[in-house]
């Protein structure tokens, strides 16, 4: 088979999807990805893992219905040109188009997999209304043409159920997965560094609780003398929901927080800080949340959808109200003070992450949809 991986950054796809890369390729199968524009630095690594890359017009944040038809063309086009014969799309607007795109070009399983449902399920304004009602209209659509829909946590199922994205007919289509699993070979246990030092890594978007984190620091700060916390991720990005160039450069200046920006290996920064944190309005399942637990790490998260409830973070961390800067605050002084303890948790971060989220149970999950074999 050749099978067809279609997200929105070429420079993710081997930081998320190595692993089910390595288990396609080691099943005798062809794999393919399809994203957005990329750097050479991108394209070359996915050449080195033997997969080919191939470049589509994909706005991800916008709302233009001229671009997103131009993005489905061209979609289709690349499908039917390579004659792929399964597709696994991944990202909102990949999974909004390309199950179409996918059966027009002739594909013979079309699986797709619910990351999170981001901008749009975690505000109320007339643009999120917008958006969530948008979403649910193409989702629907687009879910009708897939063998398989995955769903990363039990609450995105059910507001895709609430918003009719997910109707009776094609509730049995839908699969819960252990969100994208996390790889235990590549993310080894390390042992906890002395001292207190904190680690967020995310996108710079409002939702992903980046404002709480850096304020929270801020308090945080002056209670633990010797702290270091740092932020890793890029200073701009194209959600809607990202932070203005000018908020984030006020909120930086304000803030105790060290900015690194985005880097191609998480693991020696995982292996620096001994507390992360993700202070998230709502997760499919975080994948660095997951590579912190494998690493061994205590973990500070909220009871968002996706967070807290659903990696258990309460046995190895702490969770917190979505949006609480005290408690988040508090949260980090707590665990930062108590040196022995962290040992302990990140142990239990690590016991957990080889219990639920190996990404050989994920991967192999993925690859039975792909290929249409019976469920073990």
């Amino acid at each position: 088979m050749k099978v067809a991986l279609i997200g929105r950054d070429a420079h993710r796809v081997l930081a998320f999807r190595g692993s089910l890369i390595r288990a396609i390729r080691e099943a005798g199968h062809e794999v393919i990805a399809i994203t957005a524009p990329a750097s050479n630095d991108a394209i070359g690594q996915l050449m080195h893992a033997g997969v080919r890359w191939f470049s589509v017009p994909l706005d991800a944040g916008g709302l233009n219905p001229v671009a997103d038809l131009r993005y489905a063309r061209a979609l289709r086009d690349v499908l039917r040109g390579e004659r792929v014969d399964a597709v696994f799309a991944y990202n909102p607007k990949c999974i909004a188009y390309a199950p179409a795109a996918a059966r027009a070009a002739g594909a013979k399983r079309v699986v797709a997999m619910v990351t999170g449902l981001g901008h749009g399920f975690t505000g109320f304004g007339l643009r999120e209304r917008f958006v969530r009602w948008q979403k649910a209209r193409l989702y629907r659509r687009a879910f009708r043409q897939c063998d398989v829909v995955l769903v990363q946590n039990a609450l995105d199922l059910q507001e895709l159920e609430g918003c009719g994205a997910i109707d009776a007919g094609l509730r049995e289509r839908v699969q819960l997965v252990a969100g994208s699993g996390v790889d235990l070979n590549a993310f080894a246990c390390v042992p906890v560094r002395d001292g207190a030092h904190f680690l967020m890594v995310s996108r710079p978007l409002a939702e992903k609780g980046l404002p709480e984190y850096l304020e929270a620091a801020r308090r945080a700060a002056n209670r633990l003398p010797g702290a270091t916390f740092t932020w890793l991720g890029p200073r701009r990005d194209p959600n809607p929901s990202s932070l203005h160039a000018g908020e984030l450069d006020r909120l930086l200046a304000n803030s105790v927080v060290r900015h690194v920006d985005e880097q191609a290996d998480v693991r020696p920064w995982l292996a620096e800080c001994s507390v992360f944190v993700l202070p998230s309005h709502r997760e499919g399942t975080s994948k660095v949340m997951l590579e912190a637990m494998a690493t061994g790490r205590a973990v500070i998260t909220t009871d968002a959808p996706g967070c807290g409830d659903a990696v258990g973070a309460t046995k190895f961390g702490a969770v917190v109200p979505v949006g609480d800067v005290e408690a988040l605050a508090n949260a980090m002084v707590r665990l930062g003070s108590d040196a022995a303890r962290l040992a302990d948790l990140g142990r239990a971060a690590r016991a957990q992450a080889e219990a639920r989220f190996d990404a050989r149970g994920v991967d192999a999950v993925v690859l039975q949809a792909l290929t249409g074999a019976t469920p073990r």
